[in-house]
């Protein structure tokens, strides 16, 4: 791992730690991004206000009250089915007996 390297042209072809100059990438200092960052390093993160805090809670309050209105509508389905099914049994039931009253004459 290279910690530190002092760009020069001087030299043709330098090597370091088996590495080929050639294949390594070398911007020369004035031309190098002033900002850039390297593939492991992350910007810095801007620290939340209060002003963050209070929209995100604005924008989750939203999202819970379309949730909650989704679950009412399920639920709201699931007991009219439950309703249709329990007319069924009882049509069925009735059916039954009358399939019985039937037979035994």
């Amino acid at each position: 791992m290279i910690s530190s390297v002092r760009y020069t042209t001087e030299e043709e072809k330098p090597y370091f730690e088996g590495v080929r100059a050639a294949k390594v990438r070398f911007i020369p200092p004035k031309t190098a991004p002033k900002h850039a960052f390297n593939a492991l390093e992350t910007p810095p993160k801007r620290r939340k206000t209060v002003a963050d805090v209070d929209e995100d809670v604005r924008r989750l309050g939203k999202i819970i009250i379309e949730l909650q209105s989704s679950v009412n509508s399920i639920n709201r389905q699931l007991s009219n089915q439950n309703a249709v099914m329990l007319g069924l049994n009882r049509d069925l039931a009735s059916a039954n007996k009358k399939i019985m009253e039937l037979e035994r004459r």
